[in-house]
């Protein structure tokens, strides 16, 4: 029978060959799989192998059974706004249930969703802003983006800046330095060796990696503070650096997308919703509760009631900030824009936000899955077992990366 990735035990026997991703041999028919074939399929990507039929003890098939009827009818709730009879959706699905199982068998409590019963779900008579430029220039307070960023362009932009100016003037910010050496030593880049110099760094991950790590960094420390209502700050992030986390693995399959963009992109994704929910944090609230009233996108009750949406007033502030223009469209896009040229950092960013919400690593706001937006998924070229190969690959990135950034 063909078992998924993350369903692979010690002890099952293989049917068939085993290959990596890239056709790699690794293992032959035959072979009783052990703790470290583990370990290899998961380095090399593979997403499911053929194993010969085997039965389970019959006291923990019912305990098994239980713990997933309780998992399946929360993974329900996650779901309940998506057609789950669609590619990867189905998948992903089945993944969840259990990924919930897996805590449940642990003795752990499963998340909670967000309240919304105060929320409105009334279409309103008409938008508070007749466009996202009325509302930049409304008078709302909107946070200044660090000076730290712009030294570091100018200085990758000039031709004669060597690794050493350009950890010189990282260096100048000494919270940017420490995240930047942490990331790079973190899971997320793998490495045998400890990096222990910003010249290093920039060296190993380049000129144009190492901007775009100090990039995210800079907009999430400029956008401290605490969350009112739902969407709380703290669960803001550790969603969107998991989404980061998953982009970057998802698009390490991709060999059109590029890996430090997409963690970018992921970080920065729902900046947008964090921007408005500081200004409208019961407005933000009423779009969610209005789109699962109404059978409608989270876009498009954002639209009926502040005249944009998220990705739109995201898009905008980036320009105005000077972002390089792959990373706005990127970001714009994640939910589907037609205005924009099409991105593979945005398809990428929709199947990872899709993970994140599913996975409940922190809070989107809604804590419900969202379709992704048509042509998303089979733009990426991916195998459905890829979903739960990312899922495995990412549960300890995410932890690490979580505790860099103090979340």
């Amino acid at each position: 029978m063909k078992v998924f990735v993350g369903d692979i035990k010690v002890g099952m026997c293989l049917i068939e060959d085993v290959k990596g991703s890239t056709g790699r041999f690794l293992l032959s028919a035959g072979s009783v799989i052990k703790e470290q074939h583990l370990r290899i399929f998961n380095i090399w990507g593979v997403s499911e192998v053929e194993v010969e039929c085997c039965s389970m003890n019959d006291d923990k098939a019912d305990a098994d059974s239980e713990l997933l009827e309780l998992a399946g009818e929360h993974a329900g709730k996650i779901f309940c706004q998506v057609d789950t009879e669609v590619i990867p959706m189905q998948i992903l699905k089945d993944v969840c249930t259990k990924h919930y199982a897996a805590i449940l068998a642990e003795g752990r409590p499963l998340r909670s969703l967000p309240d919304f019963s105060s929320a409105n779900s009334e279409m309103p008579t008409a938008p508070l802003y007749t466009d996202i430029e009325s509302f930049i220039s409304s008078g709302v307070q909107l946070n200044s983006f660090p000076d730290i960023y712009y030294k570091i362009m100018d200085a990758i932009n000039d031709p004669g800046t060597t690794s050493e100016n350009l950890a010189d003037v990282i260096s100048k910010d000494s919270g940017l330095s420490a995240r930047l050496l942490s990331l790079v030593n973190s899971p997320l880049y793998g490495l045998s060796l400890p990096v222990e110099s910003l010249s290093r760094a920039v060296s190993i991950i380049g000129r144009t990696g190492l901007s775009q790590l100090a990039l995210s960094v800079s907009v999430m420390d400029s956008f401290k503070g605490k969350g009112e209502s739902v969407l709380f700050m703290e669960d803001f992030w550790k969603h969107s650096l998991a989404c980061a986390v998953f982009c970057r693995i998802l698009a390490s399959q991709v060999p059109s997308a590029s890996q430090d963009r997409c963690f970018v992109v992921g970080m920065l994704h729902d900046l947008g919703r964090l921007i408005l929910m500081q200004h409208y944090p019961d407005e933000v609230c009423d779009s969610f509760y209005m789109s699962m009233a109404h059978g409608m996108t989270i876009c498009e009750a954002e639209t009926r009631i502040f005249g944009f949406d998220h990705c739109g007033l995201a898009g905008a502030l980036f320009e105005e900030w000077n972002f390089p223009p792959s990373l706005i469209s990127a970001v714009a896009g994640h939910h589907g824009d037609l205005r924009r040229e099409f991105s593979i950092e945005s398809a990428v960013c929709a199947v990872a936000e899709s993970l994140s919400v599913a996975l409940q690593y922190g809070c989107d706001g809604s804590g419900l899955v969202s379709d992704i937006y048509p042509g998303a998924w089979d733009s990426l070229g991916l195998s459905c077992g890829a979903l739960a190969t990312t899922v495995l690959k990412a549960k300890r990135q995410i932890a690490d990366i979580h505790i860099i950034f103090g979340v």
